[in-house]
């Protein structure tokens, strides 16, 4: 009896070590388990998506584009996973402003497309010469004239000033010479584009049956006298955006801020402004933009009168007190940029 009782006792007491030895494994595995399965759904967590969408977007007319230039952000995210909706009126052709719909995991946001034209047309010109009391056009002087448009450009002679601050009409000339003439050529929204050739009248009553262009042009039949000198200046310093001077000669110095030169410099300098917006905006920096322009006016090496304005455009972006250059530049004559500093390859 006492053996047996013996045995019970010791049995008991090595089926408690095992449970609790079997027990301690069990948790064990359970927390290795639960530890793994932590660290793995850490591993395999898909990444946050952020996706920033700007409210307002511009493209040039007729210019490609892609989806992405409505966003400021995209982390995580596919493009080919986002739908963009476009109105039914909507034509990249066509200025205006459009409202597109940016669907996002089922969900509508919206953002405006504004389609502008900020590009002047390409205007290419050529000499004509007519004989004496001939007449003449200026469509005569140009060879081409392209526009981003796609629409014909508007050709008219430039309204330019003479020494006194006078309009000069170059439709009016007449009497034998070789004259500057300055042709003007606008697009729909107003671009314009001005170039600069020569008009060769001949001694000669005969008139030929179309304009010609000579292959040596000739010299003015009586030289020119500049009142207020004639149209050289410092090239080294100076970029002209806008040329004033008529057959060369320079206009008074009192005549800097004439109101029909400062309307067309004003109109080059709003619609840089819209380019270089749009430029900018393309860059997606974070910070706030901010724009300088410069209006300067040059005048020739003489001292004695005024032979244009330079343009200059600083561009620069303040984030957390830190403001950071862009873009400084100047505008040549065809409104092509000339960079002085361009960290950001921005176009010409």
């Amino acid at each position: 009896m006492a053996k047996f009782f013996y045995n019970k006792v010791y049995n008991s007491k090595k089926t408690i070590i095992n449970i609790v030895i079997i027990s301690v494994c069990v948790i064990g595995i359970i927390i290795c388990f639960v530890l793994t399965s932590n660290f793995q759904g850490e591993d395999q967590r898909k990444p946050e998506a952020k996706l920033s969408i700007k409210s307002d977007v511009a493209v040039e007319v007729n210019e490609k584009f892609s989806k992405d230039i409505f966003f400021s952000q995209i982390q995580n995210m596919q493009l080919d996973d986002i739908e963009i909706v476009y109105p039914d009126n909507f034509d990249v052709k066509k200025i205006g402003k459009y409202e597109i719909g940016i669907v996002v995991d089922g969900e509508t946001y919206t953002s405006n497309l504004t389609v502008v034209d900020t590009t002047k047309p390409e205007l290419d010109l050529k000499e004509v010469t007519i004989n004496y009391n001939s007449s003449y056009s200026a469509k005569d002087f140009v060879t081409s004239c392209k526009d981003n448009s796609g629409v014909d450009c508007e050709i008219n002679f430039y309204t330019g000033i003479d020494e006194e601050g006078q309009t000069v009409d170059y439709s009016t000339y007449k009497e034998a010479g070789t004259y500057a003439i300055k042709i003007e050529a606008k697009d729909e929204s107003g671009n314009q584009a001005v170039g600069e050739t020569k008009l060769i009248i001949n001694n000669n009553s005969t008139t030929p049956s179309e304009p010609e262009t000579p292959s040596t042009p000739q010299t003015p039949s009586e030289p020119v006298t500049c009142k207020y000198g004639n149209g050289d200046y410092d090239t080294d310093n100076y970029l002209l955006a806008v040329n004033i001077t008529t057959n060369n000669c320079a206009v008074s110095l009192d005549l800097y801020k004439n109101a029909t030169i400062a309307a067309e410099i004003n109109k080059i300098m709003d619609t840089e402004t819209i380019r270089i917006q749009k430029d900018v905006q393309a860059l997606n920096i974070a910070g706030t933009p901010s724009l300088n322009r410069l209006m300067t006016a040059v005048v020739n090496k003489s001292g004695d009168g005024v032979v244009g304005y330079e343009l200059r455009m600083t561009v620069a972006i303040s984030n957390e007190g830190k403001s950071t250059t862009v873009a400084d530049y100047k505008l040549d004559s065809n409104g092509k940029r000339v960079y002085i500093s361009n960290p950001y390859n921005l176009p010409n």
